[in-house]
């Protein structure tokens, strides 16, 4: 106003709800003078967090300084600025992690990231375990699944879909930690969260297969074998846990199924080698192990199939060694 306010006008003051004017760190004075109509200001004089307080001149202006923060929309009193960056979105900066991990600081600190906290947390913890950290980020990761959204909820998403996947990214992240009872665990727990995920079986699963459980594990394939989800991968450990309990001509089977779909998987030629050498066909094993070298010749699947070739050689009766890398390799 322009006029001075009169020294008879008393004050009163109410601190608004902090939710409602979180952002909010200003006083608001409110003044009524009889020649014009309330007005309102900022003042220096309260800049705590947390909260915000109002001082109003007279009944009537506490009156409309109330009505206005009754009526004042949560998301208002948020408001900030646009931002000039592009928004955080959780699959592209897990796209940076494929050329560089250490790139994702760079990518969070290019991107506008209000309201992406978790997906934040996500990110770099999946960074850490490819850096290999991997037993920091599965602990990360788990704290993350257990826990729901502590400032924004409303658009932070914690919904037992995103808390599941990243329950099934701690177990991942335990396997490469070399801890499949803490791998059992994560996947356990997010199938808490979605009791129908064929992904979480199928890292339970696995767990069961490394911690020499393979007959739960084929029970479970087993009721799984039939699902159109992730089928590949189901028929591929399946058949690990059927050369674990000694059912290779099933296994034969479930080999053959995945090579259908994926004819140059080096794991699968792999597998198919050991299982052909146990049903007396060295000659096919040969076979698949040198068609492994010729795919992938500087992978750990190839590595393997010179050890089963070189054993096969000197000694056609004895068991492949990679045999026993097969019960507890990881699937993908």
């Amino acid at each position: 106003m322009d006029g001075p306010v009169p020294h008879h006008l008393s004050h009163f003051s109410f601190v608004l709800d902090p939710a409602a004017f979180r952002t909010v760190n200003a006083t608001m004075i409110v003044t009524a003078h009889p020649d014009c109509p309330a007005s309102i200001r900022p003042s220096p004089r309260f800049k705590g967090p947390g909260h915000s307080r109002i001082i109003v001149s007279t009944p009537a202006a506490l009156t409309v300084a109330l009505l206005a923060a009754l009526t004042l929309p949560v998301h208002h009193a948020r408001a900030v600025a646009p931002s000039s960056q592009p928004p955080f979105v959780l699959s592209d900066c897990l796209a940076t992690l494929d050329d560089d991990p250490g790139d994702v600081d760079d990518y969070v600190s290019a991107h506008d990231v209000i309201g992406s906290t978790r997906a934040v947390r996500h990110c770099r913890a999946i960074a850490d375990a490819l850096m290999g950290n991997a037993a920091t980020s599965a602990e990360e990761l788990d704290g993350l699944a257990h826990t729901a959204a502590a400032h924004m909820p409303e658009t932070d998403d914690d919904s037992p879909e995103e808390r599941a996947d990243v329950a099934a990214d701690a177990a991942r992240a335990w396997f490469a930690a070399g801890a499949p009872t803490r791998a059992e665990n994560s996947a356990g727990y997010g199938l808490t969260l979605t009791p129908d995920s064929i992904a979480l079986r199928l890292l339970r699963d696995r767990a069961l297969l490394q911690t020499d459980h393979p007959d739960d594990a084929l029970r479970d394939l087993t009721e799984l074998d039939s699902n159109p989800v992730l089928e590949t991968d189901i028929h591929r450990l399946k058949a690990k846990a059927e050369i674990q309990t000694g059912k290779f001509t099933a296994a034969e089977q479930d080999i053959a199924f995945t090579l259908s779909r994926t004819p140059d998987d080096p794991g699968a030629l792999l597998e198919r080698g050991i299982v052909r050498q146990r049903l007396n066909n060295p000659a096919g094993a040969r076979s698949d192990w040198e068609q492994v070298i010729a795919l992938a010749p500087d992978s750990h699947e190839a590595d393997l199939a010179r050890q089963d070739l070189d054993l096969l050689a000197s000694d056609p009766d004895a068991l492949p060694p990679s045999d026993v890398t097969i019960q507890t390799s990881s699937s993908h």
